[in-house]
């Protein structure tokens, strides 16, 4: 596929996503729903009839009517094989030049055009081969609209605005956190075989963008440049207070990344600027908490790791992973001293929790949850379905420095 046909195709995808995601928060009532990939891409269910909408992103300039043959055809037939009398029928097709929003009439004479067409040099007409009477082609264009779809950008732009309003939150939280997950929603539901499981009333779809969810996802990603999705992710951490030391932390790090090439910023030494930033003894808070960081690491590296860091004095928290993992060890908060004043911890029995990421994912359910989870691995992690916390699925880190740079 060429590029500028597989980009097209891409943003086909997400003016899809985008529709979709409109056409849930202008539900009337919050019971109405809406089935992903069903009579079309998009079926919208109320209490008195369905409507079925199939989305087009079409690069053409102007509206012509053999651009749209196919998808109407699709409709027409499944009009006169429907014994529905409930089913109305929207294709939402983009133009460049055409005004979206506008409804484009499409008359007798014109759908006969339109479903009229050249297959291998011979002239064929859709309704003549299918015996369709002209009283059932006005009957299906009685319950069909030809609506001109917005510009991407502009329909974007809608849908932000829209789920600021909705959560009366910032335009950065709307764009970053829900629109994120309204997209997440709508990919991981429009992708499940069973039909039946495909409908999300406006209630599910709009407790499901609760931004206590996955804060970013591979669609997310596409969208954005590597230098401003790591921006976002940046100010996504700080918006949602994540980055606050009293926060309880696991940050998990990839094969990926430790194998990078890491001559800039060292393991050990970025172990070292995690515990001066979130728990430097002195400075930190006596509410402050060690970051647990989990490694996609060798037994043998990671043994050195530790070797390192007890000669710099660092000391952590492992669950005497190499002897036994203990997890209620690994659980204790640390003990610490505090200054006169009492708000600032001068001393603690460690600085940092430290384990691999094989001895994490056979304890996780008897180690303690956190409140922010950054997943800078490749792997799926474990706390993906949960929703208590906030979730950070990092996926363009290529190095520490990059890790470094977004906590």
């Amino acid at each position: 596929m060429a590029l500028r046909s597989a980009e097209a195709t891409i943003k086909g995808y997400y003016y899809q996503f985008d529709t979709s995601i409109l056409k849930l928060l202008n539900l009337v009532n919050i019971y109405d729903s809406v089935t992903l990939e069903g009579i079309e891409d998009i079926d919208i269910h109320t209490a008195t009839d369905t409507t079925a909408v199939q989305c087009k992103y079409l690069s053409k300039p102007k509206f012509i009517h053999s651009a749209v043959k196919d998808p109407i055809i699709l409709m027409l037939s499944h009009f006169v094989s429907s014994t529905s009398q409930v089913i109305n029928y929207v294709l939402y097709a983009h133009f460049e030049n055409e005004v979206g929003g506008n409804e484009h009439i499409i008359d007798l004479p014109a759908l006969k055009d339109i479903l009229t067409y050249k297959e291998n040099k011979i002239q064929r007409s859709y309704h003549l081969d299918n015996g369709l009477t002209d009283s059932q082609l006005n009957d299906f264009l009685f319950k069909f609209k030809l609506i001109f779809g917005k510009k991407f950008e502009d329909q974007q732009r809608e849908v932000i605005l829209k789920l600021k309003a909705r959560f009366n939150c910032s335009e950065f939280e709307a764009d970053t956190l829900h629109y994120n997950n309204a997209l997440r929603t709508i990919i991981d539901t429009s992708t499940i075989s069973d039909i039946t499981k495909r409908r999300l009333t406006q209630h599910q779809f709009i407790t499901s963008i609760n931004i206590s969810k996955k804060l970013f996802n591979e669609w997310y990603i596409k969208l954005r440049s590597k230098k401003e999705y790591l921006k976002l992710t940046a100010s996504a951490i700080k918006a949602t207070k994540s980055n606050l030391p009293s926060k309880s932390k696991y940050l998990f790090i990839g094969a990926e990344i430790l194998k990078a090439d890491n001559s800039e910023l060292p393991i050990k030494m970025f172990i070292e600027n995690l515990v001066h930033k979130y728990f430097k003894m002195g400075a930190c808070l006596r509410n402050a908490k060690p970051l647990t960081v989990i490694l996609e690491i060798d037994g043998l590296i990671l043994r050195d790791l530790k070797k390192g860091l007890i000669s710099e004095r660092i000391s952590f928290n492992d669950g005497h992973e190499e002897i036994s993992f203990n997890n209620n060890f690994f659980n204790e908060e640390p003990v610490i001293n505090t200054n006169k004043a009492g708000n600032k911890i001068t001393q603690a029995s460690y600085l940092i929790k430290l384990v691999s990421i094989n001895t994490f994912k056979s304890n996780w359910t008897n180690i303690n949850k956190p409140k922010v989870v950054i997943n800078c691995a490749k792997c799926d992690c474990v706390y993906e379905q949960s929703t208590d916390y906030h979730l950070f699925d990092i996926k363009h880190c290529e190095n520490l420095k990059d890790i470094l740079t977004l906590l």
